[in-house]
């Protein structure tokens, strides 16, 4: 087809237009010239309902989390004789129930009875009779962190393993400007007057509280470069920092499960930092007791969303929903989309089979392009660590759920409010995390794989240390997945066939070549030889056409080849067209499916390490004589620059 006739069929109407080019919906301009600007020609009347723009949609891929939702949110709001269930339960309390400090202050003290603050007469000390292990473990019960974080992460050097990580706090509340600091002042200040303190003594406290926390920070500003130890047994880290009570804090922690063999890596510059700070006897106990105190109100965000709108508090309780209730959410999600359990069931079943064929078939046409790339000429050994890498790259997929939601019989029965279901949820979602380091103390063993079950997370992950690419559910429908799309094949790999390829090309960008195929560290990477030839081809995405290009690189890498991977792979499927009108119009859809990919804006304070949307679009599309020759683009237009990256 001529590049006249195209631009005939933008002409048509909208409805004939989109079956004309396979678009799912009308955000094409017709009135922007493909050649000049095509971001805004795939996507200048892509929007957003009002409805969907106040539950989240800025873009294409939040328009499909804002839509999922939509649909949860009508359906816990509209009543009916549905028996409630553990999920519906939940978010009515949630979007209907004022927090109650009492509450997680009852909690607190059901587990550690002494807390300075909370005493008749509290009064200012060295802080060497304050049972800082007994506080610390009463508040990680709940998922919240005090003068350490705990985390159970996948071990970084065998990724296989759960094992429990030991780290500075984040200090995400007190910020790093005035105003961050102001604000939490003032809010700590508002959970003391909550508490019936005075408001002199209130403000006084939490300016202190404030100041102890900063004491906390500078220790950790000192080990800012943090060097990851080699895993190590409880018993050897308690052993060097005796002052932090390590063995009490894990077995009050972990209760009959506890053992001192469990593995442990630690930020031991921050540990003996604050070590130093209480054998100096320099840690207040009201100060810091309070301090700690707070932390749990803190951590679930008490009373912070009062004045928040009706769609931002249920954006709120749907993603307390996702985080706590991760699989009946997701459960739920595929029945309201489907019809019923059955169908979402068999929905998963076909998809699931879909798409591992999807990406073995990435797999396949990136096999080609690693056997015939000269990065690798006379290097026949780098050449094969890369290929067993792409071989044993995993596709981690949704799993199977619950056909059946969990009842509200227990939380009913026992009169829980919003306070303690949230209490009751977290402390069950901790001892989760606990189990799955507990379960695998030595290797081999093979954990359950690390994947986000919730059905609104719409980013598709490389996991690194894994080897693995994760597949969220958020993304599993139209139009990503539409069965009566005209064109299937095409939209599948111009869609989430392009975003698993960008994930798979990280594992084959300037951080991951450093990882073999178990997603370990490798004692030796490439030999230069390789990594001057590879670095030479990836200089092209520190060109003049990319901002903040050092930044930015790996994620330009991974668009554009991610991209061509997609392409290549289409054209391997499409052989059979030959080259007349119909592949030439292919083609051309490919392209605009891939684009609009992208439509709307990025958030404010969106990652710096992301290139913008419309960069994501132009630039990539630059990089392909194959769309400078489907709209006819002249050579020294904007999409159609001089120089076009290419790495494999």
């Amino acid at each position: 087809m001529s590049h006249i006739a195209y631009w005939l069929l933008l002409l048509l109407p909208p409805l004939l237009l989109l079956q004309a080019v396979g678009c799912n919906d009308d955000a094409l301009d017709a009135s922007k010239a493909p050649c000049d600007n095509f971001h805004e020609h795939a996507c200048g009347n892509w929007h957003a309902a009002h409805s969907l723009r106040a539950l989240g949609a800025h873009d294409m891929r939040s328009k499909l989390s804002a839509l999922s939702r939509q649909q949860l949110v009508q359906h816990f709001e509209a009543g009916g004789n549905e028996p409630a269930t553990q999920l519906s339960s939940f978010y009515s309390s949630c979007l209907g129930g004022r927090q109650s400090l009492p509450s997680y202050m009852r909690a607190l003290q059901q587990r550690h009875a002494h807390w300075p603050l909370l005493s008749a007469n509290a009064t200012t000390t060295s802080g060497a009779n304050f049972d800082w292990a007994a506080a610390q473990a009463a508040l990680r019960q709940f998922g919240a962190n005090g003068l350490w974080r705990l985390l159970v992460q996948p071990n970084w050097q065998a990724a296989e393993q759960r094992i429990f990580y030991l780290l500075a706090p984040s200090f995400e509340q007190l910020g790093l400007g005035e105003m961050s600091e102001f604000l939490h002042e003032r809010y700590l200040k508002y959970l003391l007057l909550e508490l019936k303190l005075r408001v002199r003594r209130a403000a006084a406290l939490a300016a202190q509280l404030v100041q102890f926390e900063q004491r906390l920070r500078a220790l950790q500003s000192q080990s800012q470069s943090l060097v990851l130890h080699a895993p190590q047994q409880l018993q050897q880290l308690a052993a060097q920092l005796p002052q932090l009570q390590l063995l009490r804090y894990f077995e009050l922690l972990l209760g009959a499960r506890y053992t001192p063999q469990l593995l442990v890596v630690a930020d031991i510059k921050y540990l003996e930092q604050l070590q130093q700070l209480f054998a100096a006897q320099q840690v207040d106990e009201l100060i810091g007791s309070s301090w700690l105190l707070l932390q749990l109100p803190t951590h679930f965000e008490l009373l912070r969303h009062e004045e928040s709108t009706l769609a931002e508090q249920r954006v709120q309780c749907l993603r307390l929903l996702q985080q706590l209730l991760p699989q009946p959410l997701a459960a739920l999600h595929l029945r309201l989309l489907h019809g019923s359990a059955a169908a979402g069931a068999q929905f998963m079943q076909r998809t699931q089979q879909r798409l591992q064929t999807l990406f073995d078939s990435l797999k396949l046409q990136f096999e080609r392009l690693l056997n015939a790339t000269q990065i690798f000429k006379q290097d026949a050994d780098t050449q094969l660590l890369a290929l067993e890498k792409l071989r044993a790259m995993r596709l981690l997929l949704p799993p199977a759920l619950p056909t059946e939601l969990p009842t509200v019989k227990a939380a009913a029965a026992a009169g829980l409010g919003y306070d303690e279901q949230l209490l009751q949820l977290s402390q069950s979602q901790a001892q989760q995390q606990f189990g799955l380091a507990l379960d695998c103390l030595q290797l081999p063993c093979e954990a359950p794989p690390d994947h986000a079950l919730g059905p609104l997370d719409v980013n598709v992950y490389y996991r690194l240390k894994q080897n693995a690419i994760e597949l969220p559910l958020g993304l599993l429908r139209a139009p990503l997945l539409d069965a009566e799309s005209q064109n299937q094949t095409l939209r599948l790999l111009a869609g989430l066939g392009y975003m698993l390829a960008h994930e798979l090309l990280h594992g084959f960008d300037y951080d991951g070549i450093n990882y073999d195929a178990k997603g370990r560290i490798m004692d030796a990477s490439w030999p230069p030889r390789a990594i001057i030839r590879f670095g030479l081809r990836a200089n092209c995405y520190l060109g003049e056409r990319y901002s903040n290009a050092t930044l930015t690189i790996n994620e330009n890498i991974a668009d554009s080849e991610g991209l061509r991977l997609a392409f290549d792979t289409y054209q391997q499927q499409q052989q059979l067209l030959g080259s007349g009108s119909g592949a030439a119009l292919a083609t051309r859809e490919f392209f605009v499916a891939f684009a609009q990919n992208w439509c709307g804006q990025q958030p404010a304070g969106a990652s710096g390490q992301h290139a913008s949307h419309k960069e994501r679009v132009n630039n990539v599309l630059g990089n392909f004589p194959e769309f400078a020759e489907a709209f006819e683009c002249k050579p020294g237009s904007l999409m159609h620059p001089s120089q076009q990256c290419r790495i494999w």
